[in-house]
């Protein structure tokens, strides 16, 4: 499933002068005049042909350059505040009472944070990472803003000499999951539950894959989350308008017990 991040992670991995940059930059820079221009004219406001618009769609894995223009404009009407997770009472109040709203921003914080506390099954956790001691390999999967944690909790493991894996495309981490043996675990990183509706293909193949496999996410509950050989539901209810602040919470937690167990073994 394509999201506009998918345009920002390419922006910022290649040259601005690239192609593909350039055409992602004027598409949203204008995304209003797009809905009324034709594939030519849009071509032509990019200095590519209409061919090259066919084959950038094929590379983001969008259908045609009709549903492009969809998704733009589904896109364009969102609201600012929905992009940011705000109700618009909310926004509202950012408008006209910005010292109120951050102090109420500041305490739906802090009580996610004290949920994070009471939700917390140390014993498993611990198991958890003698799993993780123990595996060959360990492969951590996040997407959008979960990636850039998987990111840091890299940084972490390796402070006690735990080498994971990140892979940070949608090929290597097909391929990090389509490889993972017995000898591996998995962890999956995912606040809301996004990445197992956008790619229940890489759920499915990790189910049935013989790697151990732990989601681990904010209060996310369906039919899926069945499919892991464990799930660490890190809060008792979602606070959407937070973030990721519970789940990195937990994931800076996670790698300090690590090194705190590992030390202890020496």
């Amino acid at each position: 499933m394509f999201t506009t991040y998918d345009f920002f992670d390419y922006l910022n991995r290649h040259d601005s002068d690239k192609t593909y940059a350039k055409i992602i930059t004027y598409l949203l820079t204008h995304q209003t005049e797009v809905q009324t221009l034709t594939i030519s004219q849009i071509a032509e406001r990019c200095f590519v042909s209409p061919a090259t618009l066919t084959r950038f769609c094929q590379a983001f894995n969008i259908p045609s350059f009709g549903d492009l223009r969809e998704l733009l404009n589904t896109n364009q009407q969102m609201k600012s505040y929905n992009y940011l997770r705000m109700r618009e009472t909310d926004f509202q109040q950012l408008q006209e009472q910005p010292d109120l709203f951050l102090g109420n921003y500041a305490a739906e914080i802090t009580k996610a944070l004290q949920d994070v506390l009471g939700k917390i099954d140390y014993p498993s956790v611990d198991q958890l990472l003698e799993k993780i001691q123990q595996a060959k390999k360990v492969v951590l999967i996040g997407y959008t803003t979960t990636l850039e944690l998987a990111r840091t909790m890299q940084t972490g493991f390796i402070a006690s000499n735990k080498l994971t894996h990140v892979p940070e495309t949608t090929d290597l981490q097909e391929k990090a999951i389509r490889e993972a043996d017995e000898q591996t675990v998995i962890l999956v990183l995912s606040s809301y539950g996004t990445i197992l509706t956008s790619h229940v293909e890489w759920i499915t193949q990790i189910s049935k894959g013989p790697a151990y496999s732990v989601l681990i996410t904010q209060h996310t509950q369906n039919l899926i989350t069945n499919l892991f050989d464990e799930v660490i539901n890190v809060t008792n209810t979602n606070y959407v308008q937070i973030g990721n602040y519970p789940l990195e919470f937990f994931g800076d937690f996670l790698v300090r017990r690590y090194a705190a167990l590992n030390e202890k073994k020496k």
